[in-house]
């Protein structure tokens, strides 16, 4: 027997439960009635966890892509007002442009990626192409849409022991979750960097650890920056380690009297001890409680400074800048 795809099951279940109240969208919402237990009505709000709440945004955001190439398809078929017009083809030259300006020299040379970006172009074109013929549709009437995208459930974060940068008090906060040997993380580091000279004291930039059990020196390595920032060397450490390839106790040792450490007797004394073994596994444990299970993992949202809390969104791996960028706008506005 094959297996039932997630995406097959769910409609499948939809489809046959027929204690589901009808949701204006055709879907269900945070208010749809799924079921009862002793009588009492358990809405889809009651056990909607962060993995179906981001199920439920991906399936809205298929349906919603495949509404609109089906109904201009429609339109353009039936009338001339509609007409769809192949787009320009897409040149060399910007090909190399969109190779350039996403830096995407990482990821394979131009040559060996331009077929893959000429094709991603000329169907962005096509989309906006369709996108624009829809939006004239839906102005006249002729096309209307009952899809209601679901709202998208914040996750909230306790900031507690995290290492802080930028405006302690600002509104917006990208709390970071990485692992000094995770290469990722290290490549995160340069977009982190970016990101705070972007946005200035607009955003608080907040640090806590991840140390992966497959990296050995990581735990080392998290409780020498904690034991550096008992001195004020948290930054001038954390900077040195995400270039430094040795995290060994002898060389992080090495490392704490580079950094210009004044007390190194007390910085050895507080790594052999582990004094900060706690801490870290207090991050590790926070950062899984919101859902992150590899580094680095990001939470981007709103920040009460008065009571510690960040309130947002998951955003995992080392991203580009652009889709950080995009989450902090949105909260910088308000949503």
């Amino acid at each position: 027997m094959k297996p039932i795809k997630l995406f097959t099951l769910t409609l499948v279940l939809l489809a046959s439960t027929s204690s589901l109240q009808a949701a204006p969208d055709a879907l269900l919402t945070e208010e749809s009635v799924i079921g009862t237990v002793g009588g009492k009505e358990i809405r889809l709000s009651d056990i909607e966890d962060q993995k179906i709440n981001e199920l439920r945004i991906e399936l809205h955001g298929a349906l919603q892509e495949a509404f609109i190439r089906h109904a201009v398809t429609t339109l353009s078929n039936s009338s001339g007002d509609y007409k769809q017009e192949a787009p320009s083809p897409v040149s060399d030259e910007q090909v190399e442009n969109f190779y350039t300006q996403n830096n995407l020299q990482s990821r394979g040379s131009l040559e060996e990626l331009s077929p893959m970006i000429k094709q991603y172009m000329e169907g962005m074109a096509k989309a906006q192409s369709d996108f624009n013929i829809y939006k004239l549709a839906t102005s006249r009437g002729d096309i209307t849409s009952r899809l209601v995208k679901p709202k998208e459930m914040l996750l909230n974060l306790a900031v507690e022991s995290g290492f802080v940068r930028g405006n302690q008090q600002a509104k917006v906060m990208l709390m970071e979750f990485s692992d000094y040997q995770c290469p990722f993380c290290r490549r995160a580091q340069g977009t982190v960097n970016e990101l705070m000279e972007q946005y200035g004291d607009r955003v608080a930039f907040g640090y806590r650890h991840f140390p992966l059990a497959f990296h050995t020196e990581a735990d080392d390595a998290a409780y020498a920056v904690e034991c550096a920032r008992d001195q004020d060397g948290f930054e001038a450490m954390h900077e040195i380690l995400f270039n430094e390839t040795d995290l060994s106790r002898p060389n992080l040792k090495k490392i704490a009297e580079k950094v210009g450490l004044k007390d190194l007797a007390q910085f050895n004394s507080c790594l052999d001890k582990e004094q900060y073994a706690e801490r870290v596994a207090n991050d590790m444990a926070a950062a899984q409680s919101v859902g992150i299970s590899g580094t680095p993992g990001f939470i981007v949202g709103y920040y009460d400074p008065d009571k510690g809390i960040v309130e947002g969104e998951l955003i995992s791996g080392a991203q580009p800048a652009n889709v950080f960028a995009t989450a902090l706008e949105k909260y910088l506005q308000g949503r």
